[in-house]
């Protein structure tokens, strides 16, 4: 499932090992193990109609849920470096 403002709105992203906060995500895929994130400062692409953004990807992610039926917090595990990518 993809998980974007829409439907996971104020929750925070950590990668576990290192501890970390993703900051700006976009989205996070947990089938796909993906985080989509934009840069800061915001930057558009070139043709100028979208904001440009990157992915990192974790071979799993997990949603954690609290009391509510959104997502709170995702932990990101295992990232996975460019030259791994498929």
């Amino acid at each position: 499932m993809i998980y974007t403002r829409h439907n996971a709105l104020g929750a925070t992203v950590y990668e576990v090992e290192p501890v970390r906060r993703l900051e700006s995500v976009v989205s996070v895929d947990i089938e796909a193990g993906e985080v989509v994130m934009h840069r800061i400062p915001l930057r558009l692409n070139a043709a100028g109609d979208a904001v440009e953004s990157y992915s990192e990807r974790f071979r799993s992610i997990y949603p954690i849920f609290g009391n509510d039926v959104t997502p709170c917090l995702f932990h990101c595990y295992g990232r996975i470096p460019t030259q791994e990518r498929p």
